[in-house]
């Protein structure tokens, strides 16, 4: 069997039968976007990594050592925030070509070291080797949450809301334009090549409401809402309508003869949260972010009963199957 033919998801699945469940220090493993162990009194310890491939994630034409270096780690803080966490510690594994030259690995470090230190994590360690063609980059970050914030993909309700923090489409549109020559639509550009993990508004988030299922998106905002129903089995209801879309990603879109719909739902990488909680607790929730941290929130649907499936009403007002089509390794 080749691993096309089960996909990414399909091979998480099948490696959770392959490894020995944690013991009662461990209250998440495989499954949600960081592991989740004790830690300090009141505290669990959050722990995620991520991989990143040359020529798969990113490319050298496209983007500074600086940029690759704030990308990465952001897509790790970015699954701490998804757990409702303040990120600590971070270790990064490098393996460079040996044309790599000294002033490029520095400039990743500073790349990376830069979103960390805005966040408040510490790159403490790792380890370095030589790539025979390209760059290889693994990142492992250990963040924190109080017991009573933390958030997973499997707790979400039927009645909640379902919404999202922000604007989508702009990172998919940001490497569309990066793809053009001569074009410099620069907000999505920097959306894709500099995206903000939303740690602050997930923090925010938890002083003021019980945030029942959270996630990043960073595979596709119908990815997500596939992996957040399949976790807590339920049904998901969205409204096309609804769903916020980065003006600057329309104008790419409407130029590219694309669909601004599907850089939202598919495209990925915007690192915005999606996440459902109850309805009498979004408008307060709302004012909130937007006070404290200037991000807007955006209702998008509601979850439902899990015979219903995972549906979105189109702009016509017909209701059809929102199938799972964002970014998946492996994908036949």
């Amino acid at each position: 069997m080749k691993i096309n033919s089960i996909g990414e998801f399909g091979l998480i699945e099948r490696i959770k039968r392959c490894v020995t469940p944690g013991g009662s220090s461990v209250l998440i493993g495989i499954g949600d976007d960081a592991a989740v162990v004790e830690g300090r009194p009141g505290l669990y310890r959050l722990i995620t990594t991520d991989a990143f491939v040359e020529g798969i994630h990113f490319k050298r034409e496209f983007a500074t050592p600086w940029q690759i270096g704030w990308k990465t780690m952001a897509a790790n803080l970015s699954d701490i925030a998804a757990m409702g966490g303040t990120p600590r510690w971070a270790v990064v594994c490098l393996a460079f070509p040996e044309t790599m030259s000294v002033e490029e690995a520095e400039e990743l470090y500073r790349g990376m070291d830069a979103v960390c230190s805005e966040f408040g994590c510490s790159i403490v360690g790792g380890d370095t080797s030589l790539s025979p063609d390209r760059i290889l980059i693994s990142i492992t970050v250990i963040g924190e949450v109080e017991k009573k914030k933390l958030t997973l993909r499997r707790s979400a309700k039927i009645g909640d809301a379902i919404c999202v923090t922000g604007d989508l489409g702009g990172a998919q549109a940001g490497l569309d334009v990066l793809k053009e020559k001569g074009k410099t639509d620069q907000k999505v550009v920097e959306r894709h090549l500099e995206p903000t993990p939303r740690v602050k508004e997930a923090r925010t988030m938890g002083e003021v409401a019980q945030i029942h299922a959270m996630i990043d998106i960073s595979d596709g905002l119908s990815s997500e809402v596939h992996h957040i129903c399949r976790e807590s089995r339920v049904g998901a209801r969205l409204f096309a309508v609804q769903v916020p879309i980065l003006p600057d990603a329309k104008q790419v879109a409407s130029r590219q003869g694309r669909s601004p719909l599907d850089y939202a739902l598919n495209g990925g990488e915007d690192l915005e949260l999606l996440f459902t909680l109850s309805p009498v607790d979004v408008e307060r929730l709302k004012a909130h972010l937007l006070s404290n941290t200037g991000t807007r929130v955006t209702i998008i649907g509601e979850i439902v009963e899990s015979e219903s499936g995972v549906v979105i009403v189109g702009e016509d007002g017909r209701e059809r199957e929102l199938a799972s089509l964002g970014y998946q390794h492996f994908r036949d």
